[in-house]
């Protein structure tokens, strides 16, 4: 399959050439297609994204747990994908079915004396239609939240992002505040660890800095929860660098005392399991509590699958995102050290069901009903089934910019046609991250609009910008693109000889202006460009002007 590719500034359109197939058996499975348009793999950015028949081509093995002397079952950056995939049919479970596995899993592990802990890792919202159509982002997925009984728990980066702008628009300040409002961090009773995020108007841990969680059957395990250095954090909070952190007296007295009254030491860590701040919190533990303690460090943030043994007493293990992937862990006594045994189960029904040695007809159990009648109440809430209008096609998200891509048309249509004034006279440039999902054919609901752009950023203004200087901003913004997508796109083409308004969102503003600055020589101030408007806002107002055929509705 030929490719054409025209360059015109930095947005980039193709022309395809012969045939093309969006077959995962003619591409092939595992890393990306010979011609990088497209990954193909099972990850939770990508699964899906280049051929309609990836399940068929690319099945994944049923899983099979072994229980061990602890147990572990584990969900990272749901990013509030906890209802089950309309589109996706392979990744149909929702949070319920996962409590459905963890009661299974428990009735078994107990007929043996053994205990099962659940844990979540944090980024809980920012997704989609239940997070986004929120203010503040958590209040309608938190009471769903509180029904899934987990053992404990991790804030995110995504908890941590300021919703107002610094007060430059209405709204909460960022979600944790949010979750603190109401309720939520207390309803946990001291299990809403914070190792080394505190409230910036007090110092005070913003959950707890950690906890000793019991089992049924007594296993006592010292938990901690940690972010890494974040520093674009919202103005209520201050993230505490984790190598101080690890530093600090009460760390190493928390080590101290709890070294004999422990069976073992699990870290919630939101951070890629490769990250070497892993490495240095496992050192830390080691120095505290011997070579020998049991360590479990559970990471995340990457969205990535991944596991690493750190020693024969200690290993560390990120499951995925967004659903797509629920984690088991567990570990057991050998004359030697530990044995580890993980399982990614693949966010479906059939694959939970199984791992429990049950079909998909008997996995709900009463808590899970609970659980799914609270996500029911969230979506109607939210209006997630609100009809908006209808797509043509379907617009993807991660293969080249053309005439099926996502941010073609979200560059090239809806942008010009909902937000700018002039397109002739203003040019919006748009960081590739902010948009997450496909838009499919046919109705388009409140849901299907805040999956594909999740995040509700405000947009701002840079008045009088030359061409050639936006000609190189955007050189330098793509000077390290490798893949398909480039990391910055425009609605249009600057003229060296013609003048602009830029127009950006406030996720991309410390990019964009560091380079202006660099470029011009001071720093630009921008300016708030239209504040009732957002990144999701345009996305729905577009297909609301849009509506289906009549047949279709039908």
């Amino acid at each position: 399959m030929l490719r054409h590719w025209i360059c015109l500034g930095a947005l980039f359109f193709f022309r395809e050439g012969g045939s093309s197939s969006s077959s995962c058996k003619t591409i092939g499975c595992g890393g990306h297609d010979p011609t990088a348009t497209c990954f193909c793999n099972p990850s939770c950015f990508s699964f899906d994204d280049c051929c309609d028949d990836y399940a068929e081509a690319c099945p994944e093995p049923l899983s099979t747990i072994k229980l061990g002397d602890v147990n572990m079952l584990v969900t990272t950056d749901l990013h509030s994908w906890i209802e089950g995939r309309s589109h996706d049919a392979p990744l149909n479970a929702s949070l319920a079915h996962v409590v459905s596995v963890l009661d299974h899993l428990r009735s078994a592990a107990h007929a043996e004396h053994r205990d099962v802990f659940f844990f979540d890792n944090g980024d809980i919202n920012d997704g989609t239609g239940l997070s986004a159509t929120a203010p503040d982002h958590v209040a309608f997925l938190s009471p769903v939240l509180q029904t899934a009984r987990y053992d404990a728990l991790n804030l995110g980066n995504h908890e941590l992002y300021q919703r107002d702008g610094h007060g430059m628009v209405e709204g909460p300040a960022c979600p944790v505040v949010g979750l603190k409002e109401s309720g939520y961090i207390a309803s946990w009773k001291g299990r809403y660890l914070t190792s080394n995020v505190v409230w910036s108007s007090t110092l005070q841990p913003v959950g707890n800095r950690y906890a000793l969680v019991e089992g049924k059957f007594g296993t006592k395990l010292l938990t901690f929860g940690f972010l890494y250095n974040m520093e674009d954090h919202c103005d209520a909070v201050e993230v505490l660098d984790v190598e101080e952190t690890l530093a600090s007296e009460w760390f190493k007295e928390a080590l101290k005392e709890h070294a004999g009254l422990s069976d073992g030491v699990v870290v919630l860590a939101h951070m890629d399991y490769r990250d070497p701040l892993v490495d240095k919190i496992w050192a830390a533990v080691r120095e505290g509590m011997g070579s020998t303690k049991p360590l479990q460090i559970l990471a995340g943030h990457s969205h990535r699958r991944g596991y690493r043994q750190l020693d024969k007493y200690a290993s560390v293990y990120e499951a995925g995102c967004k659903l797509d992937t629920v984690g088991f862990l567990s570990y057991s006594h050998e004359a030697d050290g530990l044995r580890f045994d993980h399982v990614n189960i693949s966010g479906s029904i059939q694959h939970l069901a199984g791992a429990v040695n049950r079909s998909a007809s008997n996995l709900s159990t009463a808590s899970g009903a609970v659980t799914a009648q609270a996500i029911r109440t969230a979506r109607k809430t939210a209006g997630s089934d609100r009809a908006l209008g209808c797509s043509t096609q379907r617009y993807r998200l991660l293969v080249p910019l053309g005439n099926s891509s996502l941010w073609t048309f979200y560059m090239s249509q809806v942008i010009p046609n909902t937000l700018l004034d002039s397109p002739q006279t203003q040019i919006a440039i748009v960081g590739t991250g902010a948009l997450s999902y496909d838009i499919f054919p046919g109705p388009v609901h409140i849901d299907d609009v805040y999956t594909a752009s999740p995040y509700a950023n405000f947009w701002l203004k840079l008045e009088g910008l030359g061409g050639a200087i936006l000609q190189k901003l955007l050189a330098e913004l793509n000077q390290r693109w490798t893949y398909a997508l480039p990391p910055y796109v425009n609605s249009s083409i600057p003229l060296a000889s013609s003048s602009y308004d830029l127009v950006f969102c406030d996720f991309d503003t410390d990019p964009i202006l560091s380079r202006l600055s660099q470029i011009l020589g001071k720093r630009p101030e921008p300016k708030l460009f239209k504040p009732l408007l957002n990144t999701s806002s345009i996305l729905t107002a577009w297909f609301e002007k849009r509506p289906c055929a009549k047949e279709v509705l039908v």
